[in-house]
């Protein structure tokens, strides 16, 4: 019972980070995206239609990596916090 009121609260505060982060990102993270963004745009307006639905697949497939990685990162950051807060209590840091 209680693993799973865990659980639960991980995923609840993963996803609230996860949004926090969409919604306030790093200078240096916003200005990588908007390379991102304009570099996109130009390589669209080049290609023909053909190309642009591969290009649409593309753009898609790395957003959901984009989105896969960052929760990867997300729960890996917490578990090692949660590690580190329980070996802490337990004294293993002692």
């Amino acid at each position: 019972m209680q693993d799973a009121k865990m659980q639960k609260a991980i995923e609840h505060f993963i996803l609230r980070r996860i949004n926090d982060c969409g919604m306030r990102g790093s200078e240096s993270v916003d200005k990588a995206y908007e390379i991102l963004e304009d570099c996109s745009e130009k390589l669209r307006n080049k290609l023909n239609s053909e190309q642009q639905e591969l290009f649409l697949e593309c753009e898609n497939a790395f957003a959901l990596v984009d989105g896969e990685l960052m929760q990867c990162y997300y729960r890996a950051g917490f578990s090692d916090a949660i590690k580190f807060l329980m070996g802490w209590r337990d004294g293993e840091w002692n």
